[in-house]
């Protein structure tokens, strides 16, 4: 399991962490507000000004460090609830607020700082708290294609495979799965399966005629037993196999382009160190 469910809501273990964050920092900013009254209004905008860099500068250095991805899609840039920040980035667009702060002599300087620092020891806390099993294996089950036919997950064919699992009625599912079956047509590294959960064949070839997509690639898992095999808590999740089948990412939640090419690339030595073509 990689994500946290509360109640109807499910969080990708990095989101729920940022949250975590987020919250702890804003706490701590307001603390130390209403501790230091008269420099209240200068620790507020501040901490409004830090945490907004923290957002544009984590997104912004995560853009430039998947660029191929984002020009190609420019538009994807604006889709941050896809997730998709680089920490380091933002940590230096908070230094560079704090410069600022400091430069202009303001109050809110130290308070900003520390609230920082507590919002860094939460994220580091709560993601050491939160589960992260990644132990699996890809399953040699046999699943029935949209054609009636038996597929196997791998296909024999040597290469990772990036196991999708999705519903048609699952909103985030909507979204991305035009984006995955484009980067799937045209991968070559990596062979891309989707897995229906647990609806009849009808819906789903209602739903690909609908929505003008191809059923290739589109398995049927009536029983939902992937979603049980590997404990995952919510849809679409994303998991990432090596050419040995072993399990070694997963995402839960929509993935962005940018992401689910990086994490493709990542498998990349694992299939060098096997001795297996690219």
């Amino acid at each position: 399991m990689n994500a946290v469910e509360i109640g109807p809501f499910v969080f990708a273990n990095d989101r729920f962490v940022a949250i975590m964050a987020i919250m702890a920092f804003l706490l701590a900013s307001e603390i130390f507000a209403r501790w230091r009254k008269p420099a209240a209004p200068a620790i507020h905008r501040w901490s409004l000004i830090a945490l907004l860099g923290w957002i544009v500068g984590a997104r912004l250095g995560f853009v430039l460090s998947n660029l191929d991805a984002f020009v190609t899609a420019p538009l994807d840039v604006f889709a941050i609830w896809q997730g998709g920040f680089d920490v380091r980035a933002g940590a230096s667009t908070v230094a560079i607020v704090l410069l600022i702060a400091l430069l202009r002599k303001s109050w809110a300087v130290l308070p900003v700082a520390l609230s920082a620092l507590v919002a860094t020891l939460t994220m580091a806390l709560t993601d050491l708290a939160l589960p992260d099993n990644l132990d699996g294996q890809l399953p040699d089950t046999l699943f029935t294609d949209m054609s009636g036919a038996q597929v196997a997950l791998g296909a024999g064919t040597g290469k990772p495979v990036v196991l999708n699992l999705w519903a048609t009625w699952c909103p985030p599912c909507q979204r991305e799965m035009p984006m995955m079956m484009e980067v799937a047509a045209a991968q070559e590294d990596a062979r891309i399966v989707f897995a229906n959960q647990g609806e009849d064949p009808a819906d789903i070839a209602r739903f690909l005629t609908v929505t003008n997509l191809p059923q290739d690639g589109i398995l049927r898992d009536p029983h939902s037993a992937l979603m049980q095999e590997f404990g995952m808590v919510g849809l679409p999740s994303t998991l990432f196999f090596d050419a040995g089948g072993q399990l070694v990412a997963a995402h839960t939640g929509e993935i962005s382009r940018a992401e689910l090419m990086r994490k493709i690339a990542g498998l990349g030595p694992k299939l060098q160190e096997q001795g297996l073509p690219r």
